[in-house]
């Protein structure tokens, strides 16, 4: 019976464990936030980000790997797009 009763309590804290992940993590728009702030590592921030961006020097799938997201083109021109919305706000 204990054997049982520790099965179940390991299953169950590898659940908690994988739901408290899954509930803090990044998004592309957390990401572009972070590198507009500079807060993720190789990214420059504020304007500097915003002409790497113009230029071409630094890419939305650039940001989503420094975030440590899975780098596909739609979130990359999302990501993108935020940045170049923030400029133009401005």
């Amino acid at each position: 019976m204990k054997l049982i009763t520790r099965t179940a309590s390991a299953i169950a804290f590898s659940a908690t464990l994988f739901a408290s992940a899954t509930a803090f993590a990044l998004t592309p728009f957390d990401a572009a936030t972070l590198a507009y702030r500079g807060q993720l590592e190789g990214i420059s921030s504020y304007q500097s980000l915003q002409s790497d961006i113009q230029g071409r020097r630094v890419t939305g799938e650039d940001i989503l790997e420094a975030a440590g997201l899975e780098a596909n083109r739609s979130d990359a021109r999302f990501v993108e797009s935020i940045l170049r919305d923030n400029d133009n706000s401005n």
